[in-house]
């Protein structure tokens, strides 16, 4: 056996890997938006700048094969939809986003950007040349329009003149010869510059694309250099064929620190993985769970070895394939069948409804994607990573965004796969029920980024007697609401039905329901963020869109409310006052069980659930009337769900906080929210009513 170098160049991979593909949909869709708009748009030719954007970005981050894949896309969707302005709009995005993103990647800088522009003007200057030589009733009729305007530029100075110099006053008859002045030597250059066209095409040419990429890149490399001090330190790349597999794999004392970070996201470990195994790895939140996930997928560990008899081969046939938290990061087909083969080569034969059975989506390849719920994605997910035929399936927190029917879906798949195909399954969980269903359990040690369990405030009296519960002022008023995704539209579907309540301040609710019930869809509106179709919620007795500052909302993908680059400027941020006050970020942070050390750090470098307790940090921060928690318990270990829980029970109890949660889980939320409102089908199955205990 031998120890693999996972970062090493693929010299095999002429063809684009899916990942590469993927990248290249994306950004060709957004450049070809771009386009669109600054063609079709009425003065929004500054749109195209913006396109410029995404296809820097894969010039800087990808293989050049990667930047045309997504130009020759583009050009195509913008010919189709604008036209040949759309085409060359598309085209030009991609040459200079594509030069800066070259250039700054090889850490060249604008005299390089100089010289290629010159050749380019050349280059195209004597392409524009040739056809024009070539294409003489072109040249004739462009010619002739060119010269028909500098006549009819002149004859229009030459009248202006003529009008002004009616009038008996000396000085509007010099006026009137200064506007004249212009109109011959107009008419001698035009005609003087037509004779030797092809020298004033190579001009215009070399002059046009040199001021355009100066002036690209000098917008654009800023973008990049932004992005230079962000390590891209998940991205993972298919390393060489090695023969066999990427079982059994040996980890000997292998560690992992990420650049800039001062100690390890992975503490030294030892461990194998065997064929046909169910292996659980839990561990408190930055003890390095996704970490692991990551060395085993091919990341090279910054200490330690790994060895395995060949090559990781994410992705491919025997191979390994990766599930993640998040379902809609990995489902990319608009139609369920196509997105469990989307970037297989071609030639592979998969038993699609095979497989779609046995995650238990039969009948299902049809449906589209955009309609299926959380559950249903994550089980799509599984058969894409099926589709692979893989040796080692991980599974990093699959389950965590699921509802109670579909965790138990999941888990007895994960756990029934190695029983049915030759391979091993690794599954990161926070929960008990989960990991003892696996053949066996490696639990990591707490890093150094999590704080002790320490009580930052005494222990919250019994649920039966929370004093604000129902007995403060109404704070939210929801009447008839009802909402309705896309209304009027062939695709128009019903999210709420007429849902009423009232939530008095002080109180505590939780909202319960499965996948598509309506949770989330209920907490934006509650939020402000939507308007409802049918209804109205009131906060504070006005309009919710009016009272956004009244509200906190930390939504269920808590990555997508994470702007600022490091830890201390997003809790600042969020909380409204200076990152240079150290002691409110501190405080803020130990607020939900973080150290101070972890300010300092990227929030590329965080665990899910360490990303959800920095958004939760800057939100207390801000002490909020209302604070609506979406699923704020998904990825995050006991010990900091019962910190977090104490904590948001005092707060409520102590300052009058309103809190409204919308959770799968259940244990130990009967002290914050002691009233419950159930969702079925978009509608409220019974009205709230007093928890003594729930199960």
């Amino acid at each position: 056996m031998t120890a693999t170098r996972p970062n090493a160049p693929d010299t095999r991979a002429r063809s684009l890997r899916p990942a590469e593909i993927a990248q290249a949909a994306v950004m060709a869709a957004l450049t070809a938006a771009c386009a669109v708009i600054a063609v079709v748009v009425p003065f929004a030719q500054g749109a195209s700048l913006l396109g410029m954007v995404p296809m820097g970005l894969l010039a800087y981050r990808y293989r050049l094969r990667v930047l045309i894949a997504a130009a020759f896309a583009g050009a195509i969707i913008a010919f189709l939809v604008a036209g040949l302005g759309g085409f060359m709009t598309v085209l030009n995005s991609a040459y200079i986003g594509g030069l800066t993103g070259v250039v700054k990647r090889r850490g060249r800088g604008a005299p390089t950007v100089l010289v290629s522009s010159v050749i380019a003007g050349l280059l195209f200057g004597v392409f524009a040349v040739g056809a024009l030589t070539m294409l003489t009733r072109l040249r004739s009729l462009l010619f002739d329009t060119i010269e028909a305007n500098a006549k009819g530029t002149a004859r229009f100075l030459e009248g202006t003149a003529d009008f002004i110099a009616k009038a008996d006053w000396w000085p509007l008859q010099r006026v009137a010869d200064v506007v004249r002045w212009p109109a011959e030597p107009l008419r001698d250059l035009v005609a003087g510059a037509l004779t030797y066209w092809p020298l004033l095409i190579m001009g215009y040419s070399v002059m046009i694309i040199l001021v355009v990429s100066m002036i690209g890149y000098w917008v654009l490399s800023r973008v990049l250099e932004r992005l230079r001090g962000i390590p891209d330190v998940h991205k993972l790349d298919t390393p060489p064929d090695g023969g066999a597999g990427p079982l059994p794999v040996a980890l000997r004392d292998v560690s992992f620190r990420y650049p800039k970070a001062e100690h390890d996201a992975l503490a030294p470990l030892t461990l194998d993985i065997n064929v046909g195994e169910h292996v659980a790895v839990t561990g408190a939140n930055g003890s390095g769970k996704t970490t692991l996930m990551l060395v085993l997928a091919g990341r090279e560990p910054t200490g330690g070895t790994v060895t395995r008899p060949g090559a990781v081969a994410l992705g491919e046939a025997g191979g390994t394939s990766v599930v993640l938290q998040h379902p809609e990061s990995q489902v990319l087909g608009t139609r369920v069948a196509d997105d469990v083969v989307w970037g297989l080569p071609p030639g592979r034969h998969v038993d699609v409804d095979a497989l779609l059975t046995e995650v238990g989506l039969a009948g299902m390849g049809d449906r589209d994607t955009g309609g299926l719920s959380g559950g249903e994605l994550q089980r799509l997910a599984v058969a894409g990573a099926l589709a692979r035929d893989p040796a080692l399936l991980i599974a990093d927190e699959v389950t965590s965004m699921v509802d109670q029917a579909g965790r138990d879906a999941l888990l007895d798949l994960l756990s029934g796969l190695p029983k049915r195909h030759p391979m091993s399954v690794v599954q990161i969980t926070h929960y008990a029920g989960e990991a003892e269903a696996a053949d066996r359990v490696v639990s990591l040690s707490e890093s150094l980024d999590n704080t002790a369990m320490v009580d930052v405030a005494a222990v919250p009296t019994p649920a039966g007697s929370v004093a604000h519960s129902g007995s403060g002022a109404p704070i939210i008023e929801v009447v008839g609401v009802g909402h309705e995704y896309s209304s009027g539209t062939p695709w128009a579907k019903s999210a709420l039905r007429d849902v009423s309540f009232t939530v008095h301040e002080g109180d505590g609710l939780l909202i319960h329901g499965g996948n598509g019930s309506g949770k989330s869809t209920l907490a934006w509106i509650m939020a402000g963020l939507i308007a409802p179709s049918e209804g109205r919620c009131l906060i504070a007795g006005k309009p919710a869109a009016e009272q956004r500052g009244e509200v906190a909302v930390a939504f269920q993908a808590a990555r997508l409310q994470l702007l600022r680059p490091r830890v201390d400027l997003e809790v600042a941020s969020a909380a409204g006052f200076s990152p240079n006050d150290s002691a409110r970020v501190t405080a803020a942070l130990a607020a939900v069980g973080l150290d101070a050390a972890i300010a300092r750090r990227r929030i590329d470098q965080l665990s899910g659930g360490q990303m959800r307790r920095v958004v939760l940090a800057g939100l207390l921060a801000r002490k909020p009337r209302v604070l609506i928690l979406d699923e704020p318990l998904a990825g995050v270990d006991a010990a900091n769900q019962r910190h977090l829980l104490r904590l948001l029970e005092d707060l409520r109890r102590e300052t009058g906080l309103t809190v409204v949660v919308i959770s799968h889980d259940f244990v130990g939320l009967e002290g914050l929210c002691p009233r419950i409102l159930h969702l079925r089908d978009g509608a409220v199955e019974p009205s709230p009513t007093p928890v003594k205990g729930m199960s």
